[in-house]
């Protein structure tokens, strides 16, 4: 029987053996979104940081304070030591969360899962993408573009085939604009040469200090030890570390929990091509997407269909609907035509998800079933139908395409 799951919450990235992950690293994000609030701080040394003590540790500097010697994590009396002329600005942690969240919403135009990280820091899952916007290196800079004329905010791009490797590649860049891409496959002779501090696994200064005294300094002197010679030094996390190193990381891309979606996916007991059998399988995630929602009271406004075929290629499309609905047999037949988009390739299918995104509360001018295009008879079938599944399961009833 094939594998099943049926969710409303924030779900990981889909596992797949081709994945790719677009990074975007804006730097200096904070000090960034306050020169878009004062633009006379701009070309001014400039750090964010709380003044309520002489400790406090600089939140974020602007290149122009760094030149000056001075960087985050570093005190604030020796960051005014080093620059007499730094402009201390206390944090606005609201402010910098409103920015980011208007970054995920351009961001979100080309990906249903959306992963903010820290401040300036997003990942985009771009697997299959690639059906849906072309090239994903021409994809990734109208991202950027985007981001640049609405919000004013230019980032550095990296693209690779996971948020270890892609976040790596953003960083490495020097100049803003620039995107760095690291083809499948070579993970471990990118990372080789930067510095151990690049790695997720070493995330505090005892680590640094440990890696320093052993005269590892950089990733490939990590990765050419042994797991039995790191688990003497690091113990459990010494597995984590050498995947790391050799660039490795399974971390999936997990959309902000401030935005829910519905996600349907079903793993095929056996690769098949047979539309009837495949058309059955989405109208049943269908029904049971549709389901969830009526139950939450929510109407979805766009759809996305991913089909991971046998030979591991992956096409995603998406549809904006033309009128939000949770009724099934006014929902299919747009489902149905992105299947027809989606299906081009005449490989057998593997895997297959319906994401539902964009999801919104009925207003009083718009009842769940008081759409133009429904009738009472059609709201009284899908009552009928949940109250008999809610009392016998899922497959108690179903309509006559799941019985091809």
């Amino acid at each position: 029987m094939p594998f099943e799951s049926l969710c409303f919450y924030w779900a990981p990235s889909v596992l797949n053996m081709n994945r790719t992950v677009l990074h975007m690293r804006i730097d200096g994000f904070p000090v960034a979104v306050e020169r878009l609030r004062d633009s006379s701080l701009r070309g001014r040394p400039v750090v964010v940081c709380p003044r309520h003590s002489p400790r406090s540790l600089v939140f974020s500097a602007s290149a122009e304070a760094r030149r000056e010697g001075v960087w985050e994590g570093q005190p604030l009396t020796l960051a005014l030591k080093r620059c007499r002329r730094l402009v201390v600005l206390p944090p606005d942690e609201k402010l910098y969360a409103r920015a980011g969240a208007a970054i995920v919403k351009v961001l979100s135009d080309y990906s249903p899962l959306v992963e903010p990280g820290r401040w300036g820091r997003f990942y985009v899952d771009m697997s299959g993408m690639e059906r849906l916007f072309g090239s994903l290196q021409d994809a990734a800079f109208r991202m950027r573009r985007e981001v640049a004329e609405q919000l004013r905010l230019p980032g550095t791009l990296g693209l690779g085939a996971n948020k270890l490797v892609s976040g790596a590649a953003a960083r490495v860049i020097q100049s803003h604009g620039d995107l760095y891409t690291v083809p499948q496959g070579s993970e471990a002779s990118f990372m080789a040469p930067l510095r151990v501090q690049r790695l997720p696994a070493i995330n505090n200064r005892k680590d640094r200090e440990l890696l320093r005294e052993l005269n590892l300094h950089h990733v490939h002197e990590v990765a050419d030890l042994s797991l039995m010679q790191l688990a003497a030094v690091f113990g459990k996390r010494a597995a984590v570390l050498h995947r790391q190193a050799l660039g490795i990381d399974d971390r999936p891309v997990q959309a902000p929990s401030s935005k829910p979606f519905v996600l349907e996916e079903e793993t095929l007991a056996e690769d098949s091509n047979d539309d009837a059998l495949l058309l059955g399988l989405i109208h049943l995630m269908m029904e049971r997407a549709c389901r969830r929602m009526r139950q939450q009271g929510l109407l979805p406004r766009t759809v996305w269909m991913h089909i991971r075929h046998a030979d591991g290629v992956d096409v995603t499309r998406r549809m904006k609907l033309p009128q939000p609905t949770v009724t099934d047999r006014l929902l299919f037949p747009s489902i149905q035509g992105l299947y027809l988009k989606c299906s081009a390739r005449r490989h057998r299918v593997r895997y297959l998800s319906l994401t539902f995104t964009d999801l919104i509360l009925p207003t009083q001018q718009m009842m769940l079933f008081d759409l133009p295009s429904e009738n009472p008879k059609e709201e009284a079938l899908v009552t009928a139908l949940d109250r008999i599944r809610q009392q016998y399961g899922m497959m108690a009833v179903g309509w006559g395409r799941m019985s091809n």
